[in-house]
C-alpha cells in the first residue's frame, strides 16, 4: 500500500486533531459498546483472566507454546509489601495459574517493576521495587500513594534483580543485585518492558529513572551494561522498544507533563537515539510494540480520556515510519470499582501483546473494574486483525 508523507510545513498536531474529528464523526474503525464483534478484527474473545490483581500484565511465549506473563499479583500500586508471580496459560490466554514468584521481596520491600522476556529456552526477568513498604492487609484496594506520601516515609526504588528459568516458569535462578549509578534521592534505576535478543547476540532491556537507558548484556542476563542514553533529565519514563526488520531500533516513550507518547530510533545498536516526534495524544499511554510475521510493528496503549476510556492499537509498516488510525480493541468502560459513584475513580490500562501458537494476537491488560466486574483484574483478549482494518495513513512528520 502507498504511504504519503505530511509535507514539511504540516505540523504533526494536525493530524491528531484530524483523528479526533473523524472519532466524533464516527468514520474510524472503532468498537462501540454495543458491537458485538470489533469491527478490526475477525476473531475476538475477552476474559477475565486473573482477579483481584492491579498486574500491569508482561507477557512471553514460551518455547512448548504456553504462555507465561508477570504480573503484580495484589490489589494496589505497589503500596504494600509482596513479590511479581509468573503466572502460566496452557490454552493461548483464555485460563491462567500461578506457577512461581521469579524474585521473592525481603520483609518491609516490594519486588513490582517488571521487564521480562524469553530468550533461546530461558523466560528472563528483571524485577525491581521499592523499600520502606507496609504489609500487604488485604481489603478495599488502594490504587496508589503520591509522591508526597513516598517522600514522607523516604521510600526509595531499590536495585534491580534479574532471575532465569528453564523450565517454563516452575522454578527460577536468581542472579546477584544489579548495580546502577544512583538517581537523585538515592533511587535506583526501573526496569519496564521487554527483555529481548538483538541481532548482535546481545540481551536489550530497558530502564528509566532521571532519563530511560539502554542497557545490553553478552552473559544472558547476569550483568548489564549501559550501551547509551535515549533521554535524560525527566522528561520520559516507561519505554518499550522492538527491533525492525531493517536493524533500526524503534521506541515508545511514555512522557511526563501531557503523559503522551513519543517515538525514537537508533541506527546503531542503541547508542545513540533520535526523537521522531509524537506518537499518540495527551493521557494516551504506555506503550508496548510488537513486531508481526510480516515485518509490520503492532503498538498497543492505553488511553486514558474521559470517554475514550480503552486499550487500543495502530499498525505500523515494517520501519514504524508510517501508521494506521487508531482502534479500539477494549472499552474499559471507564475502568472503575466504584461504578455507582458520581465521579467513579479510573485506573487501568497497560496493554502487552504477544502472538500465541495457534496464530492469535493476546493482548493482556489491567482494569480496576468494569461494570460487570467490579473489582481489580488482569484482563485478556484473544484476537486476529481484518485485513483490510488497518490501512496506513500517513508517513512520518518531517
Amino acid at each position: 500500500m502507498k504511504t504519503t508523507a505530511l509535507p514539511r510545513s504540516q505540523p504533526r498536531s494536525f493530524f491528531f486533531l484530524g483523528i479526533l474529528v473523524l472519532l466524533g464523526l464516527g468514520t474510524l474503525p472503532c468498537v462501540r459498546a454495543d458491537a458485538p464483534l470489533p469491527s478490526a478484527t475477525s476473531f475476538y474473545e475477552r476474559f477475565i483472566a486473573i482477579d483481584g490483581a492491579c498486574a500491569w500484565p508482561n507477557l512471553s511465549v514460551l518455547p512448548d507454546g504456553r504462555l507465561a506473563a508477570i504480573i503484580w499479583p495484589l490489589n494496589n500500586h505497589g503500596v504494600t509489601e509482596g513479590a511479581a508471580e509468573c503466572w502460566i496459560s496452557d490454552d493461548h490466554g483464555a485460563t491462567w495459574r500461578k506457577a512461581s514468584v521469579p524474585v521473592p521481596n525481603l520483609p518491609g520491600t516490594n519486588r513490582m517493576n517488571v521487564a521480562a522476556g524469553e530468550v533461546d529456552g530461558k523466560l528472563l526477568a528483571m524485577v525491581g521495587g521499592w523499600d520502606k513498604r507496609r504489609p500487604f492487609t488485604g481489603g478495599q484496594s488502594i490504587s496508589s500513594e503520591g509522591p508526597a506520601e513516598r517522600a514522607r516515609l523516604g521510600a526509595v526504588t531499590i536495585n534491580p534483580l534479574t532471575a532465569w528459568s528453564g523450565d517454563g516458569g516452575r522454578s527460577w535462578q536468581q542472579m546477584p543485585e544489579m548495580e546502577f549509578p544512583k538517581r537523585p534521592g538515592n533511587r535506583s534505576l526501573v526496569p519496564y518492558g521487554r527483555i529481548a535478543k538483538l541481532a548482535e547476540g546481545k540481551l536489550g532491556v530497558m530502564l528509566y529513572g532521571h532519563g530511560v537507558y539502554f542497557y545490553v548484556s553478552s552473559d544472558e542476563g547476569a550483568t548489564w551494561e549501559r550501551r547509551g542514553a535515549m533521554v535524560g533529565a525527566d522528561t520520559h519514563n516507561e519505554t518499550a522498544w522492538v527491533q525492525l526488520d531493517n536493524g533500526d531500533l524503534f521506541a515508545a516513550a511514555r512522557t511526563f507533563g501531557d503523559i503522551r507518547l513519543d517515538g525514537f530510533r537508533s541506527t546503531d545498536g542503541g547508542r545513540t537515539w533520535q526523537a521522531e516526534g509524537q506518537l499518540t495524544l495527551a493521557r494516551q499511554h504506555p506503550a508496548d510494540l510488537l513486531k508481526l510475521p510480516d515485518g509490520r510493528i503492532l503498538l498497543s496503549y492505553a488511553s486514558r480520556n474521559r470517554g475514550m476510556y480503552g486499550i487500543w492499537v495502530q499498525i505500523g509498516d515494517p520501519e514504524a515510519r508510517a501508521w494506521s488510525a487508531p482502534v479500539l480493541l477494549v472499552d474499559l468502560e471507564g475502568s472503575s470499582e466504584f461504578q455507582r459513584t458520581p465521579v467513579p475513580s479510573s485506573d487501568g490500562g497497560y496493554p502487552f501483546t504477544v502472538l500465541a501458537a495457534d496464530g492469535t494476537l493476546v493482548t493482556a491488560y489491567y482494569s480496576r473494574g468494569v461494570p460487570a466486574h467490579q473489582r481489580y483484574h488482569v484482563g485478556v483478549v484473544r484476537w486476529r486483525p481484518r485485513d483490510d482494518a488497518f490501512p496506513i495513513l500517513q508517513g512520518p512528520a518531517k
